[in-house]
């Protein structure tokens, strides 16, 4: 009864540009997405294709679980400018369906060497490796070896181990589950405090998500920027107490990155299905803000309502996305962790193992 007369639906079949306009004004948050749809295309068609969207910050979960059984939805701001707001319905990523390039340079498929005759042949790999076929053990062998060269270099050791997750996490899994008592220390304590002071001048390749203040009000949309259609567990961090060494802003977000690489091959989580999460919501390290080469919100921290607002606004979108999620709080200074937990934990499931483990 919401979508006009009969008169209008025709007339907007006919223009599918003013079909979308209009059903955008008639029909609030994602509902215009999905009418919008079924006008335009008379069909749930999996096909690419954007539709424009009301501003609206957060959108209906049902209607976005209805629509991203057809592709993966990426989401655009909508700027005062009159830039259009767009969701593209995008053909994911799989690997039968893809060429060899796009597998050698996605780390969680490549096995670089690895690939046998077969899977080159098989994925559009023939050209594309060298001729020689070793083994996922001659190839930890191999690692292991280049990494016992630097022993008395642990920061390098960890740099070393975070180039190859970058590249080939099949590997870099195996490395961590056939050598975990040499690399647990190497991952995470003690050397991953270390590595988060040199996150900044060393940084190579995005992973995990960041948010900040400017980012309020847009959580629920960022969410469905994150590529995979589940997660299992979301380590999160403001970076305001990292280890021993206080406040050191966006650079913790080595905290949870080293701690979910450890429950990926401790825990048997599949390493697509975690999540690590920097709340970057300032720092009052003036060393840091300082520093030309630091990459987060450089700003001093923002306290109070307004960070009690921000955090709830991103709990909200994570179980929004992922509503059988477990969050982990890490490394939140004492003055908010004990806060935030009382707060969710009644509701959410969460917890924070500097309370409630270590």
């Amino acid at each position: 009864s919401r979508r006009g007369s009969p008169q209008q639906v025709d007339s907007a079949r006919q223009k599918p540009r003013e079909a979308w306009e209009y059903l955008a004004r008639c029909l609030p948050g994602s509902h215009s997405l999905l009418r919008l749809r079924n006008l335009s295309t008379g069909r749930q068609d999996p096909r690419r294709f954007a539709v424009l969207l009301p501003a609206a910050p957060m959108l209906c979960r049902g209607s976005l679980r209805r629509a991203t059984r057809f592709g993966r939805l990426t989401f655009h701001r909508a700027y005062g400018d009159g830039t259009d707001a767009r969701a593209r319905f995008l053909k994911p990523l799989d690997a039968r369906h893809s060429d060899g390039w796009d597998i050698l340079n996605n780390p969680l498929w490549n096995k670089g060497t690895a690939f046998t005759w077969a899977e080159r042949e098989r994925l559009g790999l023939r050209g594309l490796l060298p001729a020689q076929v070793r083994t996922i053990e001659e190839q930890v062998s191999n690692f292991v070896t280049q990494l016992s060269a630097m022993d008395d270099q642990p920061l390098m050791q960890n740099l070393m181990l975070q180039d190859l997750q970058a590249r080939n996490e099949t590997l870099y899994h195996r490395v961590l589950v056939d050598h975990v008592e040499k690399m647990a220390p190497l991952v995470y304590t003690p050397t991953v405090g270390a590595a988060c002071q040199h996150f900044s001048s060393r940084y190579q390749r995005s992973r995990g998500m960041f948010f900040t203040p400017e980012d309020a009000g847009e959580m629920g949309v960022m969410m469905r920027n994150w590529p995979r259609s589940e997660t299992q567990v979301v380590v999160v961090t403001d970076g305001s107490r990292i280890l021993g060494l206080g406040d050191l802003g966006a650079n913790g977000m080595g905290i949870p990155i080293g701690k979910l690489a450890l429950y990926c091959a401790v825990g048997g989580i599949a390493p697509h299905r975690v999540l690590p999460v920097m709340l970057d919501f300032g720092t009052n390290n003036e060393s840091l803000l300082r520093d030309p080469l630091y990459r987060g919100y450089r700003q001093p921290r923002v306290t109070g309502d307004r960070y009690y607002a921000l955090v709830d606004e991103f709990v909200r979108a994570v179980f929004s996305r992922f509503p059988n999620v477990l969050l982990q709080w890490e490394d939140f200074s004492s003055d908010k962790a004990s806060n935030l937990l009382a707060k969710y934990r009644e509701n959410y499931l969460c917890f924070n193992d500097d309370i409630q483990g270590t």
